[in-house]
This record gives structure tokens, sequence and C-alpha cells, in this order.
């Protein structure tokens, strides 16, 4: 995944919990958006896209939208696949740089 491409979904993953935050609070709506997520968190982020289902415990959707979920796989995803930070973090000298 390019580093353009990491940002698209991380961006889609903020919106789909300000929804979740937002929309998500009505009861039953929230619960097929919930199960709808975890589906879109999936194709996105691979197996660690299943984490969000366990919103689906909370089945008043009240409590579930204060925890940014999708947000949190996201940037857990990231983290694993080295997004952050600046440059290569391979010291390890190449031929050019033998004497």
């Amino acid at each position: 995944m390019t580093r353009s491409g990491y940002f698209w979904r991380l961006a889609l993953s903020i919106v789909i919990d300000i929804g979740d935050f937002t929309l998500g609070r009505i009861p039953v709506f929230g619960t097929v958006t919930d199960g709808v997520g975890t589906i879109v968190l999936f194709a996105l982020w691979g197996p660690a896209g299943l984490v969000n289902a366990w919103e689906l415990i909370d089945v008043t959707d009240q409590a579930d939208g204060f925890i940014p979920t999708a947000t949190f796989i996201a940037l857990y995803v990231g983290w694993r696949q080295g997004m952050f930070g600046g440059g290569s973090r391979d010291v390890t000298p190449t031929s050019q740089d033998a004497p």
C-alpha cells in the first residue's frame, strides 16, 4: 500500500467514526451501520477490520459511538506497516558505502 493510499483509507476510517458518533446513535440504524462498517473496514484493512465487530455488542448504540474504533484500526495497521516516521530505518551499509 502506498502512503497516499494509506492516508485516503485513514480518512475514510475517520469518516466512518464520525458517522458512528452522530447518526450511529439511532438505535436500529446504528446497529446496521456497525455491521456494514465492519465489512467495509475488513475490506480496507484486512482481518484487523474485524475488531470493529465488538460494536455490535452494544445494542443500545449509545456507548460505542464514543470510541473511534475505525480510526484506531487504521492507526494500528499504519504503525505495523511503517507508515509513520521519517525515512528508512535500515542502517545496514551497502557496497557503495564500504571503503
